[in-house]
């Protein structure tokens, strides 16, 4: 069920654990489940339409925006009047408001709604991956002595083909049967969460501080936008 992806920045025993995928045109399908998060986009797993796009800002945001600084906010993926077409339509079903804020319309999220806490829901997924992430590491039998979330879904910038990747550092101290369990339930985990395959490199508390001194580019990454899930290690 593993495949050893060989030295990890120089270290060969660094192993990187995750669930091989079958390969169905150009997307990678798991073999027990066949949905996947879009990562940069949350909401759009279940809204796919601009209408998700358009409801992730004003979730995001909280605050009434023009449909013109709504669709700026979506990075490219939606045109003004893509925007105000989605807005037109949400507003006719009460889940968005409009004030009339001349020259132009302001929207907001409809706070009130029966929908909108779902809505927000949604479009707060990557946190929730967040703040499951941490809670599971931090409760294990042998916790690591730190990890991070890094890669695309560190960054918001992956999609449904992107995978959640994890780096673990091992403590000097554990079982090696019970970690190997707490690995295999945690992609295991991910999975079920998210619908995307969980990458996890491990290393050892030396070779992490080996890595660290030859500054490689892992390091750098995570320096830069990893998100620390447990342990106190300074990444200097």
């Amino acid at each position: 069920a593993f495949r050893h992806a060989g030295p990890v920045v120089g270290y060969a025993s660094a192993r990187m654990r995750n669930k091989v995928p079958i390969w169905v045109d150009e997307y990678p399908i798991s073999p027990v489940q066949e949905g996947r998060m879009d990562l940069a986009n949350p909401i759009r797993s279940a809204i796919p339409s601009s209408h998700g796009l358009v409801l992730a800002v004003l979730a995001s945001t909280g605050i009434p925006l023009s449909g013109r600084r709504i669709a700026a906010l979506t990075d490219g993926q939606l045109s003004p009047k893509g925007a105000n077409l989605a807005l037109r339509h949400l507003v006719a079903h009460g889940i968005v408001l409009a004030e009339d804020q001349p020259p132009s319309k302001l929207y907001s999220l409809n706070e009130s709604h029966l929908a909108a806490e779902s809505i927000v829901a949604l479009a707060g997924m990557r946190r929730k991956l967040v703040s499951l992430l941490k809670e599971r590491l931090q409760h294990w039998d042998d916790p690591p002595a730190g990890g991070w979330l890094f890669g695309s879904a560190a960054r918001s910038t992956g999609g449904v083909a992107s995978d959640i990747d994890l780096l673990l550092v091992r403590p000097d101290a554990v079982d090696d049967d019970v970690w190997a369990f707490q690995l295999d339930e945690l992609t295991e985990d991910v999975l079920g969460w998210t619908g995307n395959p969980c990458a996890i490199i491990e290393m050892s508390q030396a070779e992490f501080e080996a890595m660290k001194t030859s500054e490689a580019r892992l390091v750098d990454e995570l320096r830069a936008d990893g998100i620390p899930l447990v342990g106190d290690i300074d990444l200097g």
